[in-house]
């Protein structure tokens, strides 16, 4: 009678919690949660549970498999009432959104004055890091950097504006550098002779000496047909009657040496091949020293290093997707997969930040050096633009002699049938700037669209994202080893 009794009121308890109306889930997503606002084209963007169907005005919306929909809407001046169904099995809720347009909202605000070149005079000497940029205007990735430069090397400050110096290299060539970068001294600038220079194949590099009384500012820059590296040496007469070559050069074709002004020395550097694998310019006490990296003897994955990095990471969240992905985690789990896949065909990889911690540019650049990388590539995810549209892949490169490597990952990113974002030079991100490897950045979708997030959400999507970076990558070091005459150039098909 008793377990009669137990079971009645199971079934009764059971029966009851069948007759509960479904609780449906609704909430505005972060990023568009504003009641008042001055476009009058809005983007209602919402969250609720995966596999709901939801009307927007009466329209049926799309319900992405991580529960956000949306719908793009033209408002009139003042309030506007949007009616949101939810439907949910059996049951049906309404919700009512309030959105207040008023046209010119925050117009009345002024930006902050531009700030004003005040005139200076006074030598600075660089620290540790110190790198030039071409002029004073910055964005987000600050201004347009033109080199790093080793310490030790005398300035002459002509002016200020912000955390900037203005520089004088010489006569006519001037340059912006942060504040922070330089201490004052005593010592001034110079513009001085230059003494002979050698050339010599020492194992790993072609190297080219040339030897100054002080060590004077450089900046480098690369060009195309034919390859080459022009180095600018500010400061410098060319005395420079000879140039000595010791033995057979690997990757050097020639060195010229030309007076592009009174006080500007220009050493261009012709290079045997179409692909450069990177280059150093520092110096051994007054020896300005220019290191031109020979490729690798083996042109597949096997045996090569290969630096990657998981963009952001710590504090730094980089973007967050509208149901809270954030961008820092997406891109450790891609490079994670990408370091798997390399690792299977025999490279050595070398990563940038192996977990979720706070790394700065500096500290990513100096593991990559201190490991002798072969090339390198950075993993982001992007934001911006119509969070209702797929936005799709893009890659990034500063120097022109890294192209082919973008425009190579980009061809094999968009195998994943996504949109073309498109492939952008001279970027002016950190990991872009070094020239001692190939290097390119990988911004692989968006955070911020709900089409590329459902896509990011699922953890077997970034198996794919790596397996066409890792393609990329070989796809290549094929073209550079067809180039050279190793292998057989593939015939395309018609």
């Amino acid at each position: 009678m008793k377990l009669y009794r137990i079971l009645t009121v199971t079934a009764l308890l059971l029966l009851t919690a069948g007759s509960l109306p479904a609780e449906i889930t609704f909430k505005r997503a972060p990023h568009y949660s504003q009641d008042t606002v001055s476009n009058s084209r809005y983007y209602l963007i919402c969250i609720t549970d995966p596999g709901n169907l939801v009307t927007v005005n009466g329209e049926q919306v799309k319900v992405y498999k991580t529960g956000t929909f949306g719908r793009q809407l033209r408002l009139v001046e003042g309030d506007n009432r949007i009616d949101v169904t939810i439907f949910k099995g059996t049951e049906v809720e309404t919700k009512e959104v309030h959105i207040f347009y008023r046209p010119g909202l925050g117009l009345v605000s002024r930006p902050d004055p531009e700030p004003q070149l005040e005139d200076r005079l006074f030598y600075v000497t660089t620290r540790e890091g110190a790198y030039l940029q071409y002029g004073s205007g910055s964005d987000r990735l600050g201004g347009s950097k033109m080199g790093y430069l080793d310490p030790g090397i005398v300035l002459k400050v002509t002016g200020a504006i912000g955390d900037l110096y203005k520089v004088q290299l010489a006569t006519n060539r001037f340059a912006y550098i942060h504040q922070e970068d330089v201490e004052l001294t005593a010592r001034s600038s110079h513009i001085v002779n230059t003494n002979n220079m050698n050339l010599n194949n020492v194992g790993d590099c072609d190297r080219i000496r040339l030897s100054l009384p002080e060590k004077l500012p450089y900046a480098s820059r690369t060009s195309l047909d034919p390859t080459t590296i022009n180095v600018d040496v500010f400061g410098a007469m060319n005395n420079s009657n000879w140039i000595t070559q010791y033995n057979e050069l690997e990757m050097v074709d020639y060195l010229d040496v030309q007076q592009v002004e009174s006080d500007v020395m220009r050493l261009v550097i012709k290079l045997k091949d179409k692909y450069c694998w990177g280059y150093s310019v520092h110096y051994d006490g007054n020896v300005l020293q220019i290191e031109v990296k020979h490729a690798p003897k083996n042109l597949t994955l096997k045996g090569l290093t290969i630096g990657v990095d998981a963009g952001h990471g710590g504090s730094a969240l980089g973007a967050v997707s509208n149901t809270g992905l954030m961008e820092k985690d997406v891109n450790l789990s891609i490079v994670r997969e990408v370091e798997k896949l390399l690792q299977k065909k025999g490279a050595k990889v070398v990563l940038s930040r192996k977990d979720d911690r706070d790394m700065t540019m500096s500290e990513r650049k100096k593991i990559f050096l201190d490991e002798n990388i072969d090339l390198m590539v950075s993993v982001h995810n992007n934001a911006g633009g119509s969070p209702l549209s797929a936005m799709g892949a893009s890659t990034y490169y500063k120097h022109i002699t890294n192209r082919d490597l973008a425009a190579t990952l980009l061809k094999h990113m968009l195998e994943l049938d996504v949109p073309n974002y498109g492939l952008t030079g001279n970027f002016n991100f950190s990991l872009n700037a070094p020239t001692e490897y190939p290097n390119a950045l990988v911004e692989c979708l968006f955070m911020s669209s709900l089409p590329d997030e459902e896509f990011l959400a699922d953890p077997a999507n970034h198996s794919k994202i790596a397996e066409k970076i890792v393609a990329g990558l070989e796809d290549y070091l094929t073209q550079v080893a067809e180039s050279k005459g190793l292998v057989t150039k593939k015939k395309s098909k018609k």
